[in-house]
């Protein structure tokens, strides 16, 4: 979905660049019948154009580029924050399991010890 969101930005950007290529010819040669530029001059002008669109276009990437790594970054601390979430919510599973199950099983367990232990002492 978000390489569909970035073509078609991508693609906007790029029709919006050849209509205004088309509308600063257009304007070039407007001045040239209208306004008696000469040739050369309205040529100028039409360079100059595409010389702020480039600038331009070089801040809007730079800015795109620069949005993308920040958006990369809280997508990065959101995943691993979800990460450790789902971890800590688990470990208490994990330890209920490590537990036994009832008093007496345990009870039963350390009284043989106890008692050897004692039968030691009391040797």
């Amino acid at each position: 979905m978000f390489k569909k969101i970035v073509n078609d930005a991508l693609n906007f950007g790029m029709g919006v660049t050849a209509a205004g290529k088309d509308k600063a010819e257009l304007l070039a040669k407007k001045l040239q019948d209208k306004c008696g530029v000469t040739k050369a001059e309205s040529q100028k002008i039409v360079k100059e154009m595409i010389s702020r669109g480039e600038k331009i276009r070089i801040q809007f990437e730079k800015d795109f580029l620069s949005t993308q790594a920040e958006l990369f970054t809280k997508l990065e601390k959101f995943a691993k924050d979800n990460k450790e979430k789902a971890q800590k919510k688990a470990a208490p599973k994990a330890k209920a399991k490590a537990k036994p199950c009832c008093k007496k099983a345990c009870a039963k367990k350390s009284a043989p010890k106890k008692t050897a232990k004692k039968a030691a002492e009391k040797k």
